[in-house]
């Protein structure tokens, strides 16, 4: 992050960065990200029609003006990695523009909840969540510890869209 001179968590209306512009976070050995190893973080605008939450997964909204305009992963079978931009750590309001985590360790929601080693794959019943699935499926991540139906899930994303 040298020179970036920016909050990763900074969000509001004015955009501040280009669409797309990936911020690298470098590894850790002290503090709350201590041997998490490098986070990678996209700036995306929040296109959709609801708030993004923390913890919910997001794609580029079909139709949207820019590439990196997004909403929350749709309810649909066939959305996977190649759709997924990253998982929002922080809310982004309707109409405002922030960074959501495209690489490294974070959390995303999960209603039914997500057992540890396991591949995380976006739910096809829950908008923006994610369950466990398959290494075959297309994966955005491997959960790191057991997380309840309806909590937030440490995940280590890979996320490609």
């Amino acid at each position: 992050m040298s020179g970036f001179g920016d909050s990763l968590t900074t969000v509001g209306t004015t955009q501040l960065h280009p669409l797309g512009t990936i911020v690298v976070e470098p590894a850790t050995q002290g503090g709350t990200r201590a041997n998490q190893g490098e986070k990678h973080w996209i700036y995306v605008g929040n296109n959709s029609a609801g708030i993004l939450t923390a913890g919910l997964a997001c794609v580029r909204t079909p139709g949207g003006a820019g590439v990196y305009r997004v909403s929350p992963a749709p309810v649909a079978a066939a959305t996977g990695a190649f759709a997924i931009v990253g998982v929002a750590q922080i809310t982004i309001p309707v109409g405002s523009y922030g960074f959501v985590l495209r690489r490294g360790v974070g959390t995303v929601r999960s209603a039914v909840g997500i057992a540890a080693g396991l591949a995380v794959i976006p739910d096809p019943t829950v908008l923006g969540n994610a369950i466990a699935g398959a290494v075959a499926d297309n994966n955005i991540g491997t959960c790191l510890a057991v997380a309840l139906a309806g909590a937030l899930a440490t995940c280590h994303f890979d996320c490609q869209g």
